[in-house]
């Protein structure tokens, strides 16, 4: 039972992960439609213009006026004057019901910040009961 804790555990931390969002304007989105043939990847700049590498991995997404987040592969998908459609997930969303068009790229430092915060809280935790426990005796 306990190796199945710990596996458990690791998987979690392994897959836990902190994110850089970026928000794009509809015409650089519209840049990773197709993936040049001279490259891995395609490079846009965020509302803020900063420079944004993306390539088949990358996570890119669509959020609707509503909220709700639609995944989108990159180099997949096709953006029309009214609607995007990625085939592949069976999406089909009109542009005017469309808030913003976001990138988002694994950040590393904030995932070892907060794997490290989860690791010291739970020594913490740890180290607050052997130093509460007291000493116990079965001789009374």
């Amino acid at each position: 039972m306990k190796r199945i804790v710990a596996l458990i555990t690791v998987a979690a931390f392994l897959t836990l992960g902190c994110n850089n969002t970026y928000v794009v304007e509809r015409d650089e989105f519209a840049k990773l439609k197709q993936k040049p043939d001279d490259s891995d990847s395609v490079t846009i700049s965020d509302e803020g213009g900063t420079a944004v590498a993306v390539d088949e991995s990358t996570k890119i997404y669509v959020r609707s006026i509503g909220g709700r987040r639609y995944p989108v592969t990159a180099f997949n998908f096709d953006l029309t004057d009214t609607q995007l459609v990625a085939s592949d997930r069976d999406t089909l969303l009109m542009l005017d019901g469309l808030a913003s068009y976001e990138v988002d790229h694994v950040s590393t430092w904030k995932t070892v910040g907060l794997v490290g915060g989860i690791t010291a809280a739970l020594a913490g935790v740890i180290l607050g009961i052997v130093l509460t426990s007291g000493k116990k005796t079965f001789d009374d």
